[in-house]
């Protein structure tokens, strides 16, 4: 089990413009890789694109602007971004206060852009994205598009709106569905006060659950922990896990990364 506060971690630092906060490393998962990222106040984030995966951010402090392709959103903590695979995208913050946000990456393959960690990615490309910031140019990395479709951004600002199903046991909002996305899935659950879970294990998908609001205790694989808001915890592929409350709710983001496709 990984079980991890987001603000505690290592601390990347992009070339000054950006500092990363590793959760989840690439090297732990087979898709998956989180971190808490926070641009400086007052700046224009330079213009970049990514392959070789699919990104969600989830803004926790500060304001700013986020474009994606040409369309421009202002965000603000609650509000979600979906960046997919090959699109250009920029950060810029609007104010005297960092924009920082969960920013969760999912690979399209298992090379993970070629790279055995989160800190060996961001060795390389720190000098690019100075050089960015200062021409304005997003291309980022030597990877061909190889023809690479590109499909829709998303901007979520209330991350109430969506499909709701109510279990009996708990209701799930889904966010981005899998028709949607390259390799992902993503949705806020709510399970009531004094509530539990049947146990649960997926052949196809790895989950991230990051904590929102509440209280309660998530079994993965055997281990109980406490978990409570701001929390972040990792559930590999075909491991048993459960959800219990007590006296209040637990809320919390969850994000599934296909691993491999159920009628494949």
């Amino acid at each position: 089990m990984i079980h991890r506060y987001y603000r505690e971690g290592q601390k990347l630092d992009v070339s000054g413009l950006n500092e990363i906060t590793v959760l989840i490393d690439r090297s732990e998962t087979e898709m998956t890789e989180i971190g808490w990222n926070c641009w400086r106040p007052n700046l224009d984030g330079p213009p970049h694109k990514h392959n070789d995966k699919d990104q969600i951010f989830y803004i926790t402090d500060g304001e700013g602007i986020v474009k994606l392709g040409d369309p421009k959103y202002e965000v603000r903590p609650g509000n979600i971004v979906y960046v997919p695979a090959g699109l250009v995208h920029q950060t810029i913050t609007t104010g005297d206060e960092a924009l920082c946000y969960l920013l969760f990456n999912v690979f399209r393959t298992t090379d993970k852009e070629g790279h055995a960690s989160f800190a060996d990615h961001i060795e390389k490309v720190k000098q690019i994205r100075r050089k960015q910031a200062e021409t304005g140019q997003a291309e980022i990395d030597d990877i061909e598009d190889s023809g690479l479709h590109i499909l829709p951004a998303r901007f979520i600002e209330n991350i109430s709106d969506g499909k709701v199903h109510d279990s009996g046991a708990s209701i799930t909002t889904i966010l981005l569905e899998r028709t949607q996305t390259n390799r992902l899935e993503f949705m806020m659950v709510v399970w009531p006060p004094n509530s539990r879970g049947p146990i649960v294990a997926h052949d196809e998908k790895e989950q991230t659950f990051f904590v929102i609001e509440g209280s309660g205790t998530i079994d993965i694989g055997g281990e109980k922990e406490q978990v409570q808001t701001g929390d972040l915890l990792f559930v590999p592929r075909n491991m048993q896990h459960i959800t219990e409350t007590k006296s209040k709710n637990l809320k919390y983001l969850c994000l599934s990364s296909i691993i491999t496709e159920l009628n494949a």
